[in-house]
């Protein structure tokens, strides 16, 4: 009887402690502050734009090319594991850009606007390292007032 009321109590504290243990946030890795908090959404100025997270090498190889538009409140946000001064290209693009470069505070740091694709093969670097780009429709960061020095934020 007294085994069988230790065990009634005693594994859902040992569960809930494993639970706890696990997925405590000094327990918890962490790949990126933006592609694990924002997921699917982010805000510049109050601007949200909706976003697809590229951290993955092959996504960020195939980007946005061969895609016949991006959503007027589209983005895709490439994510880096570390600060880099990657070079960007429009190769196989069907519509224009612009770049949002940046850092890993979440600062904007430069932006390349209206980028076309008959500037392949012209590759588009930042002006210094750093852990993130957005690309957005052309025209997208001047239609909503984002400049540099400008961050962006969850919702």
């Amino acid at each position: 009887m007294f085994k069988s009321v230790l065990i009634i109590f005693l594994f859902p504290i040992v569960g809930l402690v494993t639970f706890s243990y696990f997925n405590s946030p000094d327990n918890m890795q962490t790949t990126d502050q933006f592609a694990d908090q924002i997921k699917n959404t982010l805000s510049i100025n109050g601007v949200e734009i909706k976003i697809e997270i590229a951290d993955e090498s092959n996504e960020q190889s195939r980007g946005l090319s061969g895609r016949e538009y991006l959503a007027p409140d589209g983005g895709m946000l490439f994510v880096f594991p570390e600060r880099t001064i990657p070079g960007f290209w429009m190769k196989e693009m069907n519509f224009s850009l612009d770049f949002i470069w940046i850092d890993e505070s979440g600062k904007i740091v430069e932006i390349t606007k209206n980028v076309s694709p008959a500037t392949y093969p012209k590759t588009f670097l930042p002006p210094s390292p750093i852990k993130y780009v957005l690309e957005v429709n052309a025209g997208w960061a001047d239609g909503n007032n984002i400049k540099v020095g400008d961050k962006l934020k969850r919702p």
